[in-house]
């Protein structure tokens, strides 16, 4: 009995050090040689800080979308984390024959400051007027895989919908609720727009024990969790990403096994399934627009609709307007728009076209009515 306690002690054990070490390599910090060129001794130094933040970022920025954001944002997000060069060595200094300085430095860089002050999600979030998020995790007893994912969203800077409009929606317990959580997206996309979100992350966290002869020897219980979860563009009902993940944890305590369990389960759901995906379409809406539809009334004839539609093509951010119906005095637009509905509503209200005045009317998600006066 002592001896198989001390071969399972002695292998937690063993993976613990080997977290440690994992997380380490990870947020750790790391030496690299850098380079600088500039018209002072300083100068030169900031451009070969700059250099050795830019290899340690490199090491951070693991995703395509992460490091396309960053060339974006490049020269923003350099100055902001000049101060992860924990410390640095002059390896050569010289002045060249223009009279330039040339300096290479040996410097430690900190990744896990990096992490911290990295600015290309923050600006990205920022270009998207910061859309809301809401999350609603299904789950029996604690919150503890919908609390994990808003810790996780309120880390990355995300505005969320309060958690109070949340449990109240959950109170609620109805056939509408229970059609959202099990997937039905034209259900979340409604409870995310009556709450005021663009986004809504909505599923469910399964919870379970296991035990087996090892552990039961050792005292400790296996907590077990699966998390299934959608994100679903509130304002036209489309299922952004979607996915699942796994925890496991050990504990004598079964309640606090399933939680810590949870918890991985969370982690492991928002690190490697949906939140790139959320933020690749983010991407794709900064570079490319988002799609607005646009009704504009009282458009009386066939001159005034052409008119309308080149008024919008010449607006600011606008990258295509389309015609999807005309008639009854309605023009249907199918407008494509670097930026959000308000914004866009804003470049509207007030233009004119044929000696009429544009009015914007009402706003609702990605839909803008436009009345002609």
């Amino acid at each position: 009995m002592k001896f198989k306690l001390s071969i399972i002690f002695t292998t937690i054990l063993m993976l613990l050090i080997t977290s440690f070490l994992n997380a380490e390599a990870i947020d750790g910090d790391v030496t690299v040689q850098a380079e600088g060129f500039g018209s002072s001794k300083e100068g030169s130094l900031l451009q070969a800080k700059r250099s050795a933040v830019e290899k340690g970022i490199g090491t951070v920025l693991i995703s395509q979308t992460e490091i396309k954001n960053f060339e974006l944002q490049k020269d923003i997000i350099l100055t902001k984390t000049i101060g992860s060069v924990r410390k640095y060595s002059v390896l050569q200094e010289k002045q060249t024959n223009d009279g330039s300085f040339f300096i290479e430095i040996s410097a430690l860089v900190s990744l896990s400051d990096i992490k911290t002050d990295l600015a290309a999600l923050k600006i990205l979030l920022e270009s998207m007027d910061k859309p809301r998020m809401m999350v609603l995790i299904q789950e029996e007893g604690v919150k503890t895989a919908e609390n994990t994912i808003l810790n996780y969203l309120k880390e990355k800077e995300f505005d969320l919908v309060d958690a109070a409009a949340v449990a109240a929606q959950m109170k609620k317990d109805d056939d509408f609720i229970n059609r959202a959580v099990k997937g039905d997206a034209a259900a979340a996309a409604q409870i995310g727009a009556e709450n005021g979100a663009e986004y809504l992350i909505v599923g469910s966290a399964d919870k379970s024990l296991k035990e087996t002869k090892l552990l039961s020897e050792s005292g400790m219980i296996s907590g077990q969790a699966t998390i299934s979860a959608k994100v679903i563009n509130c304002s036209n009902g489309r299922v952004v990403a979607s996915n699942s993940a796994s925890g496991a944890a050990y504990h004598v305590s079964g309640k606090v096994a399933q939680a810590n369990a949870t918890v991985a389960a969370a982690e492991n759901l928002m690190d490697r399934k949906l939140f790139e995906t959320v933020v690749s379409t983010f991407q794709d809406m900064v570079n490319n627009g988002i799609l607005l539809d646009v009704l504009v009334k009282n458009v009386l004839n066939f001159k005034t609709q052409k008119a309308v539609r080149e008024l919008l093509t010449e607006l600011p951010n606008v990258v295509s307007v389309s015609k999807k119906s005309f008639g009854n005095g309605q023009l249907q637009l199918a407008v494509r728009f670097k930026g959000n509905a308000d914004t866009f509503s804003e470049s509207v209200d007030g233009k004119s076209a044929t000696g009429k005045f544009l009015s914007v009317t009402d706003i609702a998600s990605n839909r803008v009515v436009v009345v002609m006066e």
